[in-house]
Order: C-alpha cells, then structure tokens, then sequence
C-alpha cells in the first residue's frame, strides 16, 4: 500500500479507562467518519475495526479490535489513522481533498514558479500549506485559483517570506 493510497483521518490521543478503550481526535467532518471508513489502517499496516462507544469534549472514545487492556491502549498514543483512498466518495469538479494539494505546483498568476506544496496543516481555523520554508494561508485569497488536475495553485503573492512584509 502507498502512502498516496491513504488518507489521514484521525490522531489516537491516549487511553480511556481501564478496557483498552481509547481517544481519537478525528479529521473527519464528524466523528461519524471514523467508523464510516473501517477498516481503519495503523502506521504498520496493520487493519483494525474501530466503533464509536461515545463521544467527550471533541474526542471520540472507540474501541478497537485488538485492543483489551489500557497498557495496548496507551502504546498506540499519537498514532495517525488511516483509511483506503478507495473508500472515500468521488467529488463533484472542482473539489478535492486537503491531501490532493500536496505535490501541487504554486505559481503566481503569470505562471512564475514560485514553490511546491510539500505539506497541509490543518489545526482548525485555516488550512496552512507548507511551501518550502513558509507556512501560508490557504484561502481564496491567498490562492484563488487550484487545479488538481494539473496539480497547478495560482498564488496571489509574486513570492513568500520577509520580501512580502516589504
């Protein structure tokens, strides 16, 4: 399995009593997603079953296959979960996935190179792409124009860094 075959739908932030239950922090629209894409992929490679048992303050408390005791539990703490690409549903033109803009080239609107996207952070407010060393916005604003299929993002900034504070 490739790593472009999977997509990030989740963080495991500890354990949740003494059963082996444990936390995730989900980046599905809702909580809901983790289930809806079973099975879920560990770092290893490994498949799992996980059921929402409730949710607690932004976090969903699952049970996991395999997991029976709280030491199991405590041990997978800040793993990301994965699901199969093949799973999610195709997107209407002109939608996409966060994951799809990594890779993607960024210009400015006369196609002037100006970097590649090599990350997307996404901690709540706004997504950030990661373009070499700068960290920027990603919003209409920033970026009014993103085509997939050609991996190209127009870019209203000429460059990034401290020349654009000038």
């Amino acid at each position: 399995m490739y790593k472009d075959d999977l997509i990030v739908i989740g963080v495991i932030t500890g354990k949740h009593g003494i059963k082996g239950l444990i936390k995730v922090k989900w980046y599905t629209e809702n909580a809901d997603g983790l289930e809806k894409y079973n099975p879920i992929l560990l770092k290893d490679g490994s498949n799992h079953t996980l059921k929402i048992r409730f949710k607690n303050k932004n976090q969903a408390i699952c049970y996991m296959d395999s997991l029976n005791n709280p030491e199991d539990a405590d041990f997978l703490k800040g793993q990301l979960i994965y699901a199969k690409r093949s799973v999610f549903p195709e997107l209407d033109n002109n939608e996409y996935y966060q994951s799809d803009l990594i890779g993607c080239r960024v210009e400015n609107n006369k196609g002037k190179f100006i970097g590649m996207v090599s990350a997307v952070l996404d901690y709540g407010s706004s997504p950030l792409l990661e373009i070499g060393q700068d960290l920027v916005a990603f919003n209409n604003d920033n970026f009014p124009l993103v085509n997939i299929k050609q991996k190209i993002i127009v870019s209203k900034f000429d460059f990034f860094g401290d020349k654009n504070n000038e």
